[in-house]
């Protein structure tokens, strides 16, 4: 059995038949302080995941992870379209990240209601594309049948655009598409959806591509561009760089020139905003942990200044510095880990009542989603509880130096 362990256990375990409040609340205050940063800690790091998670989500189901798109022009202009039919549509198909490749068309235009004018983007898409971000989103009526030519002029819409302009499911929605002369086009509203990404979705629309084609005098193999799904925790950037590779070196004279482009290029100001997420959750984490090893700091040098005379009596018997410190720092060791348990538990308990009942509100304007979203990643945690644990215990080894400088027949004497 390790000698400074039972020690430990032996001089501590005395103590509890003592009335000794001073130690006790020292060692209560240490404690407390760890439960608190360890709770904060693991709080803070559910949040940004959760953060990261919702929004990520939000914006790579309305645009795909990948793009393949004309250079030079926006990703939902109708200005230069490209072909559908690639040459190296397999080759990209075959990457084992890449989940589906679909066509999509856009097409901008106006609405009016109501002597309410606004202007809109159209987005047509097939029956291959995967509508299973919007089946999580719509909140009123269903999503339209994209492979049904009778059912072609049905189109999903914003909750903010349905509000703003007031329409409701079973509405008909007069668009006008302005070129050479005026065109008008009616549409029938069959769902709507709130996805909270106000930026993105409050002019959009979403429509059977032939319908858009057609508004756009394209074939049908002609395209806005071609929208990538990848799976899940794949690293968008490093799919990208594949494809471009691909794209370059198999492209012929046939194919559309292409500009590959990942959602976070797409949307820089949310994916900025997420990023700045995680440097506030650096600074949060890193202060937590330099005041919870302090307090230990703190806590443990109350222990030792009250074992002073026990200290003198291990160095004259022979015991080394190091070893005298081992006994306060398993001591140590028992008040973090204890502390790093009870933290961890409380802010699982607090996540899961969050993410169940979402109690703390938030306005998606500013924050993009309605509620404090919590998602935990075990194998971050694990590894934070770890690398935070080091960090404290790192900290509680200066005490070693106040039992190496002092002499024996001092702490002898005090009583």
């Amino acid at each position: 059995m390790n000698i400074n362990l039972f020690i430990a256990k032996t001089l501590w375990k005395k103590d509890k038949s003592q009335n000794n409040t001073y130690s006790g609340s020292s060692t209560l205050i240490a404690q407390v302080s760890v439960i608190i940063s360890f709770f904060i800690i693991i709080l803070s790091i559910a949040i940004t995941d959760g953060f990261k998670n919702e929004i990520k989500s939000k914006a790579s189901g309305f645009c795909g992870d990948i793009l393949l798109k004309s250079p030079g022009v926006e990703y939902n202009s109708n200005l230069y379209p490209i072909s559908r039919n690639l040459s190296f549509s397999n080759d990209i198909l075959s990457i084992p990240e890449v989940k589906s490749m679909t066509g999509y068309a856009y097409r901008s235009g106006m609405i009016r209601f109501n002597d309410q004018i606004q202007g809109v983007i159209i987005k047509g898409v097939d029956a291959d594309y995967n509508s299973d971000f919007y089946k999580k989103i719509i909140v009123e009526g269903d999503i339209p049948d994209f492979s049904d030519s009778t059912d072609s002029n049905s189109i999903i819409l914003s909750s903010r655009l349905a509000d703003m302009m007031g329409f409701k499911v079973g509405d008909v929605v007069p668009v006008y598409f302005i070129d050479k002369s005026v065109r008008v086009c009616e549409f029938k509203v069959k769902g709507i959806f709130d996805a909270q990404l106000e930026q993105i979705d409050k002019t959009l629309i979403i429509a059977q591509i032939k319908e858009v084609q057609r508004l756009n005098g394209w074939s049908s193999d002609q395209v806005s561009g071609l929208e990538l799904q990848l799976e899940a925790g794949s690293d968008r950037k490093f799919v990208a760089d594949r494809i471009e590779k691909i794209v370059l070196e198999k492209g012929n004279n046939n194919d559309s020139q292409l500009e590959v482009l990942t959602v976070d290029e797409l949307f820089p100001h949310l994916f900025d905003w997420l990023r700045l997420l995680d440097f506030n959750v650096l600074i949060v984490l890193v202060l937590m942990m330099i005041v919870a090893g302090f307090n230990m700091l703190s806590g443990l040098l109350i222990l030792l200044f009250e074992k002073i005379s026990v200290i003198g009596l291990f160095k004259a018997l022979g015991m080394k510095n190091m070893d005298i410190h081992g006994i306060f720092l398993y001591k140590g060791l028992s008040i973090v880990f204890k502390g790093m348990v009870w933290g961890n538990l409380l802010a699982f308990a607090v996540g899961l009542i969050q993410k169940c009942f979402h109690i703390v509100k938030l306005d998606p304007v500013n924050y993009f989603v309605k509620y404090v979203p919590i998602h935990f990643d075990l194998v971050t945690i694990i590894a934070v509880d770890i690398a935070s644990l080091v960090v404290i215990m790192l900290l509680m080894i200066l005490p070693s130096l106040f039992v190496a400088k002092v002499s024996p027949d001092r702490l002898i004497r005090v009583k």
